[in-house]
């Protein structure tokens, strides 16, 4: 059993996957939630190899899909007794613009509105921990790409958008979630960042079409390995907080370092306008 626990969307490859094998040698114990039970599987064995004395667990769920996003958190809630690390992780870059059956553009329903569910439900859990601890964390993985993104087009079904536009909506909003986040549970004992972790070389983007899939091929050779990318989500989960700094919750991370954003849609007003328009999907 480890000292600590955390949750991890994504985690059967990539980054998520670096991430959890870290966390799991730092002796947390590591819950994983992934979409594909095998790849899951698959994900669940190499992170037991990584420590075998820390406690690893599978659970599936599809970020697009609420109904899978709250039973999830409703076995999460029922198996266990603390949260002190969730890492919201999951993305990926669109290879054809798609909706939801709201209207929204699909990538942003399941790299935000998935996660903005999935960590209110597990709220509840998170405060009782931190109310032991005084220390719980959530880590929103976004990217430099935050700064092609638009708080205009959130929520929009725009059939001309981009799928380039369409990611960097996504990594916006995961700036402005972080930020409202820190405002929300001000004083709570949970602290939230966002990470940019760096151009990774992952299967991440492998069936993007056109320019923009050509490039990330070609710049493969130049990218991190998904463990130097993971680097800055495990020194936000395993570092004393001092080392993060008090003045830093809820703020955009690169490096392990505090980083300015580069986006002038990243104020307060808008992430709370993006925390009460989100609240619509928590039931």
């Amino acid at each position: 059993m480890g000292t600590k626990r955390a949750i991890i969307t994504g985690a059967n490859s990539g980054i998520g996957l670096a991430t959890a094998k870290a966390l799991a040698t730092r002796s947390f114990d590591v819950v994983l939630l992934c979409r594909n039970e095998r790849k899951g599987q698959t994900a669940l064995a190499a992170v037991k190899a990584a420590n075998p004395d820390v406690q690893v667990d599978l659970i599936t769920t599809d970020l697009a899909n609420l109904e899978s996003v709250r039973q999830a958190a409703t076995e999460i809630r029922q198996r266990f007794d603390r949260i002190d690390v969730l890492i919201n992780n999951a993305g990926y870059t669109p290879a054809t613009i798609e909706f939801a059956s709201d209207g929204t553009e699909l990538s942003f329903f399941a790299s935000h509105v998935g996660h903005f569910v999935l960590t209110h439900a597990l709220l509840d859990l998170m405060q009782q921990t931190a109310t032991k601890t005084g220390d719980v964390r959530i880590i929103n993985l976004s990217s430099a790409a935050h700064a092609f993104g638009s708080k205009s087009r959130f929520f929009r079904h725009i059939d001309t958008m981009s799928t380039w536009a369409a990611y960097g909506d996504d990594k916006l909003a995961n700036v402005l979630f972080t930020k409202a986040l820190a405002k929300q549970l001000a004083g709570t004992g949970i602290t939230a960042y966002s990470v940019h972790p760096g151009v990774v070389r992952t299967s991440f983007g492998s069936d993007t079409p056109g320019f923009i899939g050509q490039a990330l091929k070609l710049a493969a050779p130049l990218m991190r390995s998904p463990d130097k990318g993971a680097q800055t989500s495990v020194f936000l989960a395993s570092a004393p907080l001092k080392a993060i700094g008090a003045s830093n919750n809820g703020g955009y991370f690169a490096d392990s370092r505090p980083k300015r954003t580069a986006n002038r849609d990243v104020t307060d007003a808008n992430a709370e306008w993006l925390w009460t328009k989100s609240m619509q999907y928590v039931q």
